[in-house]
């Protein structure tokens, strides 16, 4: 085995040179320290820790040097990829901020502080929403398992740390609009309205309608239709979205009277969440209501996700249309159940149906159908309706229970003893 310290001509550090077993390869390495004794142990130290991870009886070379490192050095590598993967710039500035806030909070400054109970005692003590508190430990978990992928660490030391639970405690629940509410906002709100009636019917986003240039609009032909590019678009996918008329005809105006040499449909904006609120207030709608539910920009999204619903458009069609992976997104996140009429459905249910119920609550049997009523009043007439024309009725090839003999005492099992 090779290993000495050395002091380099000029320099006032030593140096160390080692091998590793058979390997032919000498390393050299810095051991930033002027005192040859304190120069030697660090390199007996180093040998030793070389020697087990070649052994597989302890951590590797990466996973040292991952250790040694700041918190913030690996932070700031982890953004640099997710920047280079094209995240958007806010889920960047998120993850900094809340990464950092963590990390000062509980007092960490190596990967290898970081622990689940101090992440545990940490959420404890906030006041944030439930939806807050799962971002911070989503970005953490992030982090780690991008280090555990780069060979950074062993393993993700939040990963036994559950989420918290979010169904019944949320803060900010929004609303869809009914259909006079939606009007009334329309048409009282001036040159935005029509924006307001692009969001309730298309379904797209405030930063996706403010980057729809008049090349997405295709408003020629029998049916008209906007094409969401993947820039712009929450998932990065294309997407097609149709217009109705009305919405068509709005368009159509507001391109007919503006200048094309600005490729942006709406160049002075979209209204900002004050602006809404105090349209909404000009028009006599409560921001927020009495169940604590919210009007906000997106909330026409939930508006339009409603207004399919209540149209009685497949689940499948209304989730492509609302641009989601899953149906079960568009119907328990984004459909306003409240606006619909559980009263008015019930007046929909058939008249076989209540007589049916009818006749079970009598006792009595029901009706044949063109048999004027009359119930059959022994054995031979018994028969059931086939669902086919010419099936041989089942009451002929299955006996009644009636006439059936019974089994003796005792059961079907042979007698024992």
């Amino acid at each position: 085995m090779l290993r000495y310290v050395i002091k380099s001509k000029g320099s006032r550090v030593y140096r160390g040179r080692y091998r590793i077993g058979k390997d032919p390869k000498i390393h050299d390495v810095s051991l930033d320290t002027d005192k040859k004794y304190i120069a030697e142990a660090k390199l007996r130290k180093l040998v030793e820790e070389e020697e087990m991870a070649a052994l597989g009886l302890g951590p590797s070379r990466s996973l040292r040097k991952a250790a040694e490192r700041a918190l913030s050095d690996h932070l700031a590598d982890f953004l640099a990829d997710l920047k280079a993967r094209q995240r958007g710039k806010h889920y960047l500035q998120h993850t900094r901020n809340r990464l950092k806030l963590l990390f000062s909070a509980c007092g960490w400054n190596r990967l290898t502080e970081i622990n689940a109970d101090a992440f545990s005692q940490w959420r404890a003590k906030q006041k944030m929403s439930p939806d807050t508190l799962n971002h911070y430990l989503g970005h953490a978990n992030s982090l780690l398992n991008w280090a555990v992928k780069n060979g950074r660490l062993s393993a993700n030391p939040l990963h036994p740390v559950g989420t918290v639970e979010t169904r019944g405690h949320e803060r900010c629940v929004r609303r869809a609009l009914s259909d006079a509410e939606l009007a009334k906002l329309v048409q009282s709100s001036g040159k935005r309205g029509l924006i307001y009636l692009l969001a309730a019917y298309t379904g797209l986003r405030r930063g996706e309608i403010k980057q729809l240039v008049w090349d997405d609009l295709h408003l020629d032909g029998p049916h008209p239709y906007i094409e969401a590019r993947a820039a712009t678009t929450k998932n990065k996918t294309r997407a097609i979205i149709p217009l109705v008329p009305v919405l068509a005809d709005g368009l159509r105006e507001v391109f007919q009277r503006r200048a094309t040499a600005f490729p942006l449909v709406f160049r002075t904006g979209i209204p900002s969440a004050k602006t809404l609120a105090k349209d909404l207030t000009a028009c006599g709608i409560p921001v927020v209501d009495g169940l604590n539910r919210r009007v906000d920009f997106h909330a026409l999204r939930h508006t339009y996700a409603t207004i399919l619903a209540r149209q009685g458009i497949p689940r499948r069609v209304a989730m492509e249309l609302m641009r989601h992976s899953d149906s079960r997104l568009t119907d328990k996140v984004y459909v306003d159940t409240t606006s619909f009429s559980l009263f008015g459905a019930l007046t929909k249910l058939s008249p076989p149906a209540l007589s049916l119920i009818a006749s079970l609550k009598s006792g009595k049997t029901c009706p044949k159908p063109g048999k004027g009523g009359k119930t059959p009043s022994s054995e031979s007439e018994a028969e059931i309706v086939a669902i086919d024309e010419g099936r041989a009725p089942l009451g002929k090839a299955v006996p009644s229970w009636e006439s059936a003999a019974m089994v003796p005492r005792g059961g079907l099992e042979p007698p024992r003893g």
